[in-house]
Order: structure tokens, then sequence, then C-alpha cells
């Protein structure tokens, strides 16, 4: 038996074999022999047919060598690839066989794992600008966090200052009080230092309002301060874990990225 006819024989089964969809055709140096078309790609070849120029087949009885050709969908409506290899007996090509299968799930497979690829791409920009993003809000909440503790510390620094004004307005205020005791005293030549002792009080006294408003709205300040202090370092805290998790996800994406070229890689047949 040669290996045409051995060919012939084993060709019916090879469908049943495997779960691809498969179509085979045999031919020896001069014409086809057989051939037995796949669900989705026919040829419309007969037996007897002659060799065609430019076949996978052709090329391989040609050429005594295996043969891998991908031909598109624009010249049987299907993509599909052709491996083919010559029939050698006694060191004569006797033939060859050519099988056949459409690529048409591969390619789909490709496409959308290359645009998928694509999406992971832009996701991987995205979260570079997030964390470019994040760094300048670091930066801010970093100055804003130094200036808050600058006005923190001015704030209690004025307090001594505030303290001291109101210790001049009280002795102030008792500086009145006393010249206005002797101004009575002295009875009548004293009333123009009356009148002088009078106005020192009430300058005293507003003088005394004036601090515990300004002592007011200092401690507001105080406690503002204290507030954006603390909500900046909040923020840096969370500045910090976002870094973190910009760092894991990329890493991971960077993974994802590198098993997608694979299955990309893996779905071209050639």
């Amino acid at each position: 038996m040669t290996l045409i006819e051995a060919f012939k024989k084993i060709a019916p089964f090879i469908n049943t074999m495997t779960t691809e969809d498969l179509g085979i055709s045999i031919c020896d140096v001069n014409e086809c022999v057989l051939y037995l078309p796949a669900r989705t790609i026919n040829h419309n070849i007969k037996v007897g047919d002659p060799l065609k120029e430019g076949t996978a087949i052709y090329e391989a009885i040609k050429t005594g060598k295996r043969v891998v050709k991908r031909v598109g969908s624009e010249v049987y409506g299907v993509p599909y690839i052709a491996i083919a290899f010559p029939l050698i007996e006694d060191g004569v090509i006797t033939g060859g066989v050519s099988i056949f299968q459409s690529t048409a799930k591969q390619d789909e497979i490709a496409n959308i794992t290359e645009k998928v690829f694509a999406s992971l791409q832009q996701i991987h920009s995205m979260i570079q600008e997030i964390f470019s993003i994040s760094k300048e809000v670091s930066e801010i909440s970093e100055k804003t966090s130094r200036l808050a503790e600058y006005a923190k510390n001015n704030a209690q620094s004025t307090d001594e200052l505030i303290d001291f004004i109101k210790h001049i307005s009280s002795e102030t205020n008792l500086l009145g009080l006393n010249a206005a005791i002797e101004a009575a005293r002295v009875g009548e030549s004293g009333k123009g230092f009356a009148i002088v002792a009078d106005e020192i009080r009430k300058l005293s006294m507003s003088t005394k309002d004036s601090v515990e408003s300004i002592k007011n709205i200092l401690t507001k300040l105080k406690e503002i301060s204290y507030t954006i202090d603390n909500n900046m370092k909040e923020i840096k805290n969370t500045n910090m874990n976002l870094h973190k998790l910009i760092e894991n996800t990329t890493s991971e994406l960077e993974k994802i990225n590198k098993m997608f070229e694979e299955l990309y890689n893996k779905t071209r047949i050639m």
C-alpha cells in the first residue's frame, strides 16, 4: 500500500479525532485524488482536478517541504489556514497532503484580545494620570499643612500679646479710677482732670471689649487652623494609601497585559 492509499483510508476519520473543523486534500504529483471539505470551507475541488499553482499542496509537492499558508476571507468567504506536506517514498515525491481549517474563531478571539489589550493600555494611562494628580494634591496638602501650622503657631503667639494688652487695659482702667477719685477729692479745681480720667476709663473699657473680640476671632482661627492641619494630614495619609493602591494596580495591569499578549500570540495560528 502506498502512502497516498494509506492517507486516503485515514482521511475520512480525521474530523472524528479532533474537535476542530478540518478539511483534507490528497494529491499525486499531477491531480487531486481525494478532497473532503470542512463544514465551513469548500474549495469545490473534484477528484481528477489538476494541481493548482500557488496552493499550499502544490508548493509542498514542488519544494518537498512542509508549507503553511494563511488565506484571507476575501478568497472563499472564510479565513483559513492550510498546512501541506509532501509524501515521499524511496526518496521520491509521490504526492502530498493538505489539511485546512477555518481561523474565524481564532481571529475573532485575537481581535477581542487586541481590543481588550488596547483598553488596558488606556486604563494604565488613566491610572498614571490619576497618580500624577494625586501627587499634585499631596504636594498642595503638604504646603497647606505647613501654612496651617504657621497660622496655628502665630495664633498661639498672639495670646501673649492679647494678655499683655488686657493687662494694660486693666492698669489703664485702674489708673483712670484713681484719677477720678483724686479729682473728686480736690473738688472744683479737679473737674477738668475728672473729665480726662473718665475718658481714660472709657478708652480702657473699649480696649477691653475690642481685645475680647479679637481673642474670640483668633480662637476661631486657631480652631480652623487645627482643623485644616488635621484634614491635610488625613488627605496626605489617603494619598499615600492611594499611591500604594495605584502601584499595586499598575503591577497587576502589567501582568494582565502580558497574559493578554501571550493569549493574542497563541490565537494567531501563524
